[in-house]
């Protein structure tokens, strides 16, 4: 990781570059995603709010990825799991179809670095960020999250 956030994210604010390994072990960098939109989706398996979300998740990634193969802009979601265990994070992602690729967990819960990375007070927490790596919203879901990213796909 490459970036400790001292104050809270704020919308208008560049989204700090970090690099991680993910539970497939990947090394993925916010940087390499330049040019695309990301969605940072905070979660853990234990979290019933976390998982419904996972399905509205899932259905907007299904939609803007078949959109965004026509457009030149590519939607992208990196989740990151506060999960301690391993087996329960795998069977949520598995339960849930999460095949994303960029699945991020250091199985510390809430004494994960990316709890003050991503200034995390609350699961879900999410983060939308443009094609320059500038916030564009936080923490909306669903029909907003639908709309903005329609809007930013275009």
């Amino acid at each position: 990781m490459t970036a400790r956030v001292q104050q809270p994210l704020a919308i208008g604010q560049k989204m700090p570059n970090f690099k991680s390994v993910t539970i497939s072990g990947d090394t993925i960098e916010l940087a390499q995603y330049k040019g695309k939109i990301v969605l940072i989706d905070c979660w853990a398996s234990w979290n019933i709010p976390s998982r419904k979300h996972n399905l509205s998740t899932k259905r907007l990634y299904e939609k803007y990825r078949a959109i965004s193969l026509r457009k030149k802009h590519k939607f992208i979601v990196v989740q990151i799991s506060l999960d301690t265990r391993e087996d329960l994070l795998r069977n949520a992602i598995s339960k849930d179809n999460l095949y994303w690729r960029a699945h991020i967990c250091d199985y510390k819960g809430w004494k994960s670095k990316y709890v003050g990375l991503f200034n995390i007070n609350s699961i879900p927490t999410n983060y939308l960020i443009d094609t320059a790596g500038i916030i564009v919203a936080k923490s909306i879901w669903e029909t907003q999250l639908d709309e903005r990213l329609q809007s930013l796909i275009q």
